[in-house]
Protein backbone atom coordinates (compact mmCIF):
# COMPACT_ATOMS: atom_id res chain seq x y z
CA UNK A 1 0.00 0.00 0.00
CA UNK A 2 2.74 2.44 0.99
CA UNK A 3 4.67 1.57 -2.14
CA UNK A 4 1.69 2.39 -4.36
CA UNK A 5 1.23 5.70 -2.60
CA UNK A 6 4.90 6.62 -3.15
CA UNK A 7 4.69 5.65 -6.82
CA UNK A 8 1.51 7.71 -7.25
CA UNK A 9 3.15 10.70 -5.57
CA UNK A 10 6.22 10.33 -7.79
CA UNK A 11 4.10 10.24 -10.94
CA UNK A 12 2.06 13.23 -9.78
CA UNK A 13 5.22 15.23 -8.98
CA UNK A 14 6.77 14.46 -12.37
CA UNK A 15 3.57 15.45 -14.17
CA UNK A 16 3.36 18.68 -12.19
CA UNK A 17 6.99 19.49 -12.92
CA UNK A 18 6.64 18.82 -16.63
CA UNK A 19 3.59 21.07 -16.85
CA UNK A 20 5.57 24.15 -15.85
CA UNK A 21 6.45 26.44 -18.71
CA UNK A 22 9.66 28.40 -18.63
CA UNK A 23 11.33 31.10 -20.63
CA UNK A 24 14.40 33.26 -20.34
CA UNK A 25 15.32 36.82 -21.12
CA UNK A 26 18.62 38.67 -21.42
CA UNK A 27 18.15 41.80 -19.31
CA UNK A 28 21.60 43.11 -20.23
CA UNK A 29 20.60 43.09 -23.90
CA UNK A 30 17.32 44.81 -23.00
CA UNK A 31 19.10 47.52 -21.03
CA UNK A 32 21.68 48.12 -23.76
CA UNK A 33 18.94 48.63 -26.34
CA UNK A 34 16.82 50.89 -24.13
CA UNK A 35 17.47 54.54 -25.16
CA UNK A 36 16.73 55.90 -21.69
CA UNK A 37 19.29 53.49 -20.20
CA UNK A 38 21.94 54.66 -22.66
CA UNK A 39 21.20 58.27 -21.64
CA UNK A 40 21.28 57.34 -17.95
CA UNK A 41 24.63 55.62 -18.36
CA UNK A 42 26.02 58.67 -20.16
CA UNK A 43 24.83 60.94 -17.32
CA UNK A 44 26.35 58.66 -14.68
CA UNK A 45 29.63 58.59 -16.61
CA UNK A 46 29.61 62.40 -16.89
CA UNK A 47 29.05 62.75 -13.13
CA UNK A 48 31.71 60.14 -12.42
CA UNK A 49 34.26 62.11 -14.45
CA UNK A 50 33.22 65.40 -12.81
CA UNK A 51 33.43 63.98 -9.28
CA UNK A 52 36.71 62.22 -10.00
CA UNK A 53 38.15 65.51 -11.28
CA UNK A 54 37.08 67.36 -8.13
CA UNK A 55 38.59 64.74 -5.83
CA UNK A 56 41.77 64.45 -7.87
CA UNK A 57 42.15 68.23 -7.81
CA UNK A 58 42.12 68.22 -4.01
CA UNK A 59 44.71 65.42 -3.88
CA UNK A 60 46.86 67.34 -6.37
CA UNK A 61 46.54 70.48 -4.22
CA UNK A 62 47.75 68.51 -1.19
CA UNK A 63 50.70 67.15 -3.18
CA UNK A 64 51.59 70.66 -4.37
CA UNK A 65 51.42 71.99 -0.82
CA UNK A 66 53.61 69.13 0.38
CA UNK A 67 56.17 69.82 -2.38
CA UNK A 68 56.19 73.51 -1.55
CA UNK A 69 56.66 72.74 2.15
CA UNK A 70 59.59 70.44 1.43
CA UNK A 71 61.20 73.05 -0.83
CA UNK A 72 60.85 75.79 1.80
CA UNK A 73 61.27 73.72 4.96
CA UNK A 74 64.77 75.06 5.76
CA UNK A 75 63.47 78.64 5.63
CA UNK A 76 60.43 78.09 7.87
CA UNK A 77 60.05 78.17 11.62
CA UNK A 78 58.70 75.18 13.51
CA UNK A 79 55.34 76.93 13.93
CA UNK A 80 55.10 77.69 10.19
CA UNK A 81 55.94 74.08 9.34
CA UNK A 82 53.24 72.81 11.72
CA UNK A 83 50.74 75.25 10.20
CA UNK A 84 51.50 74.08 6.66
CA UNK A 85 51.38 70.41 7.69
CA UNK A 86 47.97 71.05 9.20
CA UNK A 87 46.83 72.70 5.94
CA UNK A 88 48.07 69.65 3.98
CA UNK A 89 46.30 67.31 6.39
CA UNK A 90 43.05 69.32 6.14
CA UNK A 91 43.26 69.27 2.32
CA UNK A 92 43.77 65.50 2.32
CA UNK A 93 40.90 65.03 4.77
CA UNK A 94 38.69 67.16 2.56
CA UNK A 95 39.63 65.11 -0.49
CA UNK A 96 38.92 61.82 1.30
CA UNK A 97 35.59 63.10 2.65
CA UNK A 98 34.50 64.25 -0.80
CA UNK A 99 35.62 60.94 -2.26
CA UNK A 100 33.44 59.09 0.26
CA UNK A 101 30.50 61.44 -0.29
CA UNK A 102 30.60 60.82 -4.05
CA UNK A 103 31.77 57.22 -4.44
CA UNK A 104 30.72 55.32 -1.30
CA UNK A 105 27.90 52.77 -1.65
CA UNK A 106 25.50 55.35 -0.18
CA UNK A 107 27.20 58.16 -2.09
CA UNK A 108 25.88 60.71 -4.53
CA UNK A 109 26.96 58.81 -7.65
CA UNK A 110 25.26 55.58 -6.65
CA UNK A 111 22.11 57.42 -5.58
CA UNK A 112 21.97 59.21 -8.93
CA UNK A 113 22.47 55.95 -10.80
CA UNK A 114 19.66 54.35 -8.83
CA UNK A 115 17.43 57.37 -9.47
CA UNK A 116 18.03 57.18 -13.23
CA UNK A 117 18.02 53.40 -13.71
CA UNK A 118 15.26 52.24 -11.31
CA UNK A 119 12.36 53.46 -13.50
CA UNK A 120 13.90 51.76 -16.54
CA UNK A 121 14.33 48.48 -14.66
CA UNK A 122 10.75 48.73 -13.44
CA UNK A 123 9.51 49.28 -17.00
CA UNK A 124 11.49 46.27 -18.23
CA UNK A 125 10.20 44.11 -15.37
CA UNK A 126 6.64 45.08 -16.27
CA UNK A 127 7.22 44.18 -19.91
CA UNK A 128 8.71 40.83 -18.91
CA UNK A 129 5.67 40.12 -16.71
CA UNK A 130 3.30 41.03 -19.55
CA UNK A 131 5.07 38.77 -22.07
CA UNK A 132 5.25 35.95 -19.50
CA UNK A 133 1.50 36.24 -18.85
CA UNK A 134 0.72 36.35 -22.57
CA UNK A 135 2.86 33.25 -23.22
CA UNK A 136 1.54 31.61 -20.02
CA UNK A 137 5.03 31.08 -18.60
CA UNK A 138 5.46 29.92 -15.03
CA UNK A 139 9.11 30.98 -14.73
CA UNK A 140 11.31 33.48 -16.53
CA UNK A 141 15.04 33.29 -15.96
CA UNK A 142 17.48 36.11 -16.56
CA UNK A 143 20.24 34.97 -18.90
CA UNK A 144 22.19 38.19 -18.25
CA UNK A 145 22.51 37.66 -14.49
CA UNK A 146 24.86 35.44 -12.54
CA UNK A 147 22.36 32.60 -12.81
CA UNK A 148 24.11 29.82 -14.66
CA UNK A 149 22.16 28.71 -17.71
CA UNK A 150 23.95 25.65 -19.04
CA UNK A 151 21.66 25.21 -22.01
CA UNK A 152 18.88 27.40 -23.35
CA UNK A 153 16.59 26.46 -26.19
CA UNK A 154 16.34 29.60 -28.31
CA UNK A 155 12.60 29.08 -28.76
CA UNK A 156 12.23 29.93 -25.04
CA UNK A 157 14.05 33.28 -25.41
CA UNK A 158 11.51 36.08 -24.94
CA UNK A 159 14.02 38.96 -25.16
CA UNK A 160 12.77 40.16 -28.58
CA UNK A 161 9.15 39.98 -27.46
CA UNK A 162 9.98 42.06 -24.39
CA UNK A 163 11.71 44.58 -26.66
CA UNK A 164 8.54 44.73 -28.77
CA UNK A 165 6.44 45.15 -25.61
CA UNK A 166 8.69 48.08 -24.66
CA UNK A 167 8.27 49.53 -28.14
CA UNK A 168 11.85 49.08 -29.32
Amino acid sequence: MMRRLLIALGIFASLAASAQRMGYVDTQALLKRHPMYVQAQAEVERLNNQYHGEVQSLFDDADALRGQLEAERVLLTTGMIAEREKLISNTLDSAKARQMRYFAPEGTLFAKREELVAPIQSQIAGAIREVARRKKLDFVFDKGSNLAVVYANESLDITNEVLQQLGF
